[in-house]
């Protein structure tokens, strides 16, 4: 059996693979928050067992694979992670809409603060891509529970 430690560096891995994955322009700004809803499913879900040293190496990781400012993505993820882990207690009680629209908020959150560094920092931004692209985070969001559900929880084995 594959560690636990294993899988979810794995998907990291996977998620961080979807980021770089190029995409024509005019649908580059639907790009999904694939890292965001990775650390958001672990986040609730896995609790306890992820930790933010970890989620500062995964951030600067995207920085490099983005050739973002180093650190923009690592503060994103901590703040948004920071936030989200107010309601990881209540989250697995949610219906599946009330799921749907937190991570949404989430999603669009993370885009914001991206967009709002690199606005500060005086390079090209775009209104409508947090907007975009926590629209299509919230429409993959059930099959990255699905996905993690099937792999990463751990299921008694009744032998």
């Amino acid at each position: 059996m594959i560690s636990l430690r294993l899988r979810l560096w794995a998907g990291f891995i996977g998620a961080l693979i979807l980021s770089i994955l190029p995409m024509p322009e005019l649908i580059s700004a639907f790009r999904p928050s694939w890292v965001l809803l990775v650390v958001l499913y672990i986040e609730y879900y896995l609790p306890g067992v992820f930790k933010l040293t970890a989620l500062l190496i995964v951030g600067l990781l995207l920085d490099a694979l983005l050739s973002t400012v180093i650190g923009e993505h690592s503060f994103a993820l901590l703040l948004v992670t920071w936030i989200a882990s107010s309601k990881s207690r209540r989250f697995r009680f949610f219906s599946m809409l009330q799921q749907i629209c937190l991570v949404g908020f989430f999603c669009f959150l993370y885009e914001a603060i991206i967009s709002f560094i690199d606005a500060l920092l005086g390079f090209n931004y775009s209104l409508f891509m947090p907007f975009a692209s926590a629209a299509l985070s919230m429409f993959i969001w059930p099959w990255i529970r699905l996905l993690g559900d099937s792999s990463l929880l751990i299921r008694p084995n009744y032998r």
